[in-house]
């Protein structure tokens, strides 16, 4: 012991890692946090307060009782003794000292491990701990001992570096929220580098500049379009397309701004969108001046899961093959992880494993924790929730947002009770941080103007990527579908087994309903049973047993995710070879699930979803009997008993909003993207756009109020593994051992299934907290292979958007 604490510095920043002797001395820790926090903040400007930011924030460990402290640490960890019980605070002093010289990184520094606070407290909890003495005197101290090693009394007036924010309080507060992100990511990336030098070398990856990502696709898009040509295909699904690619690449010249993609479903909006942020970003790099940003990555944020992992193939199909597994950057929940591979049961199988590409997991891992990367796809859960969040661990990416071209998929999902913070957010972005925000749909909202109900983005900052009237023509080139609204039109309501009589008339078809309830409701209308003589022990084994027997299939968030990739996987494969194949579902398939039926039926619910639903009919428009091309069927109905939305709810005001314009709408009128700006104006006058007031606690910067309001998904579920197959079992059999990693969580959230609060204490005695706050699925005999988890039998099924999906660990 005596031997360690001669080879500790007077002053240290973190103990020694393990299996080292060497302490983490205090200065070379602020200087290198310094120095990073500058580097990251020059990109907009606040270079000299990031350095500042960075040069104070551990302050504190100057006090001779944290000194005690960290060797009081050592000494346990030498010893395998617990650490000491009593922390000593070390934050509030770098906060008190930039409070009395540059108050804008106080509440920085103040949070760089609890969270940005809420301004409106931390007057009161700086005072507070000067008013003892004993603090007072400490702080003193603290100040006379990091003077003779780092300076603590710049003479420079810091407020110059924010008279061009002026007096508009929601860009103090997005400038606060990078400076932050700033501060985050150095201090642990020089952490990192010290205490995990291992993974600090392994985060060091050579990855593709947005120049060469742009070469790699444009040379292979006109591969592709060359080959079209040689085929001599001429559908009009291929010249749109086509129209719609060159309409990206011509809008890409155009000045950073906000840009509306209109493009309806099947006409290429997934590669075309990334064509135009590839072009955009590169052209403008080659041509700006000296003082501009470059434009250093591209951010896709898209709603569901479901068009995650169909984007995500897309991308990698054009980048892999020249730049490996991470030319794509995946964050999200649901990123599968072959754990079948990663958890063999003996050591040889172990090492057939290919250490590049465990490599490349790990460095995709630790990219998440700040977008380190040109092309990332993400949630928009985790954009947004990331944006007006107080904690460090989402707030740590936030400065590589700054210089990116933003794709927003399918922007019609946003809740409209958040959106005047959403768009108050990306103005700021676009305005003083470089960025260019792409709003891509086939139902483009209205979001320009400003009225009494909806405060949207500035008009002159808005461009249309393809002309109106182009739009237009695209809606009718591919038009492949026939609304049936009589059901509607004529207030007649169906019952279970018309529902199900009229399905059966089908050799395939989907039906898409609005809960899960209403989905197992037409499964029993039409008899669907679980074969009985399934002898295997693992749920895997039963579901593709059952699906070879099974003439009807069922898709809804009562299944896993890995379980729905199955379910899947054997419908496009039943498509294609024209077998017969009906699909019970709910919501889940509406949005970037590339299936492609004759006849879809819809129960009614807002427009968007009914268009959503209608993308998945005659998808590639190939209906044709002897040569001639006719549309798939689309049909919009009413139940007699289906669930009805929560009276107020988003979804119940969009539903009625929808049966009056279907009452007076024709079949023509659902091809016309016109209708959607009706669909929406009415909302905006009937939800408002900031319904939790976010706004006003985003003027008083009180970012813990921001962050606990800012929630996409309000009604917030509980994550419960499935013991799906027997790599999950083994893995679990791991965490019980060796505690949870936060690997784990990755690992498994393909076998999840998110329980609603009210589920999860329905069913509590079914699920074993196998670690704190972690739980698996008990009864695992009572997983049905077709309907999935046993959860009905409930008075109501609570009808949620399919954001429900990205409900994660």
């Amino acid at each position: 012991m005596y031997f360690l604490l001669l080879m500790k510095p007077p002053f240290a920043a973190h103990t020694p890692s393990k299996d080292s002797d060497t302490w983490h001395e205090l200065k070379f820790h602020l200087n290198k946090v310094a120095a990073l926090t500058k580097r990251f903040a020059e990109k907009f400007g606040a270079g000299e307060l990031g350095h500042y930011a960075g040069l104070w924030h551990d302050l504190g460990k100057y006090n001779p009782a944290f000194q005690r402290y960290l060797e009081q640490c050592n000494a346990a960890s030498q010893t395998g003794d617990a650490e000491p019980r009593d922390r000593v605070p070390h934050a509030i002093y770098g906060a008190i000292l930039a409070d009395e010289i540059c108050p804008t990184v106080a509440p920085l520094i103040y949070g760089h491990h609890a969270g940005l606070p809420n301004y409106s407290d931390l007057d009161s909890i700086l005072g507070n701990f000067l008013e003892e003495s004993r603090n007072e005197a400490n702080y003193q101290r603290v100040l006379n001992l990091a003077s003779h090693e780092i300076e603590t009394d710049p003479k420079q007036n810091f407020e110059t570096h924010l008279e061009s924010l002026g007096d508009d309080s929601f860009a103090r507060e997005v400038f606060d929220r990078l400076l932050f992100s700033c501060l985050i990511d150095a201090d642990r990336l020089d952490t990192e580098a010290f205490d995990n030098p291992e993974q600090a070398d392994i985060r060091k990856i050579e990855r593709p500049q947005l120049q060469q990502l742009w070469q790699t696709f444009d040379r292979k898009q006109q591969e592709f379009i060359k080959e079209k040509e040689t085929q001599n295909i001429n559908s009009s699904v291929f010249q749109v397309r086509q129209e719609v690619y060159t309409h990206c690449l011509r809008s890409a010249l155009q000045e950073p701004g906000i840009f509306r993609l209109t493009v309806p479903t099947g006409g290429g909006k997934t590669l075309s969108g990334l064509g135009f942020a590839l072009k955009h970003a590169t052209h403008h790099n080659e041509t700006k001046s000296e003082l501009e940003i470059n434009f250093e990555r591209i951010i896709v944020a898209v709603p569901y899961t479901s068009i995650i992992e169909q984007t995500i193939k897309v991308y990698r199909s054009v980048f892999k093959e020249q730049f490996g597994e991470n030319s794509v950057l995946e964050h999200h929940s649901a990123v599968r992880s072959d754990l079948q591979a990663e958890q063999q049961p003996n050591e040889e199988k172990q090492e057939e494993l290919d250490e590049s590409a465990k490599r490349a997991q790990r460095q995709a891992r630790l990219a998440t924790q700040n977008w380190d990367a040109p092309l990332i796809v993400t949630t928009t859960v985790q954009l947004f929730e990331s944006l007006f969040s107080h904690r460090t661990s989402k707030c740590r990416k936030l400065h590589n947002i700054v210089g990116s071209v933003i794709i927003l998929d399918e922007v019609q999902t946003l809740p409209i009770a958040l959106r005047i913070p959403i768009c108050s957010m990306l103005q700021e972005l676009v305005k003083r941080y470089h960025v260019s925000v792409v709003l891509c749909t086939a139902t483009q909202p209205v979001l320009e103007g400003n009225n009494g109900y909806f405060q949207g983005f500035d008009s002159s900052l808005i461009y249309d990527v393809i002309p109106r009237e182009d739009v237009t023509e695209h809606f009718k080139q591919l038009r492949r579908v026939t609304y049936n609204l009589s059901s509607i039109q004529t207030k007649t309501r169906w019952s279970w087994t018309d529902l199900a009589s009229k399905l059966s008339t089908h050799e395939q078809a989907l039906v898409v309903l609005n809960t899960r309830k209403d989905a197992l409701r037409v499964l029993d209308a039409l008899h669907v049973q679980t074969p009985d003589t399934l002898d295997s022990s693992w749920i895997e084994d039963k579901v593709n047993l059952t699906l070879q027997h099974c003439p009807i299939l069922h898709l809804s968030t009562l299944l896993c995710g890995a379980h729905r990739q199955t379910v899947l996987d054997e419908i496009r494969d039943r498509l294609r070879q024209n077998k017969h194949c009906l699909l019970v579902s709910t919501q889940v398939v509406e949005a970037g699930v590339d299936l492609d039926f004759p006849a879809v039926y819809r129960a009614l619910g807002p427009l968007d979803r009914i268009v959503q639903a209608a993308g998945r009919c005659n998808r590639e428009g190939r209906l044709e009997v002897d040569g001639v091309k006719f549309a798939g069927q689309v049909t919009v109905f009413e139940l007699e008993e289906g669930s009805i939305p929560k009276k107020g709810s988003e979804y119940a005001k969009a539903t009625e909003i929808t049966n009056s314009l279907l009452q007076q709408a024709t079949a023509e009128d659902l091809h016309d993207p016109t209708i959607f700006q009706a669909y929406g104006r009415s909302l905006y006058q009937i939800e408002h756009p900031d319904k939790h007031k976010i706004q006003d606690d985003r003027a008083e910067q009180n970012y813990r109020k921001v962050s606990e309001k800012f929630k996409l998904i309000e009604d917030e579920t509980i994550p419960v593994v499935i013991r799906y197959n027997q790599a999950v079992q083994e893995l679990l059999d791991e965490i019980r051992d060796r505690g949870l990693l936060s690997s784990d969580h990755r690992a498994l959230q393909p076998y999840v299934v998110s329980l609603r609060q009210w589920e999860f204490q329905k069913h509590r005695n079914s699920i074993l907290e196998w670690q704190p706050n972690f739980y698996v699925w008990d009864h695992d005999k009572s997983y049905d292979p077709i309907r999935g988890l046993p959860l009905m039998g409930d008075p109501s099924d609570a009808i949620l958007l399919p954001v429900e999906l990205l409900t994660s660990f």
